[in-house]
């Protein structure tokens, strides 16, 4: 079954040191046009979904 969903790639990051991983400034402009500014300080959980890991914010 072809999975339908629009997807795009917004871009990529490095895992730092300690397993730190950087929102890259396309994330944060897609969450700031889905009306959902992410501030430094606020905590994103990543999710696995079936295959796909998504973010939200906690």
């Amino acid at each position: 079954m072809a999975d339908n969903r629009d997807e795009e790639i917004l871009g990529t990051t490095k895992v730092t040191d300690r397993w730190r991983i950087s929102l890259i400034k396309a994330v944060r402009e897609e969450l700031a046009e889905a009306d959902d500014d992410v501030e430094i300080g606020d905590r994103i959980v990543f999710k696995r979904r079936g295959d796909d890991i998504v973010l939200e914010r906690a």
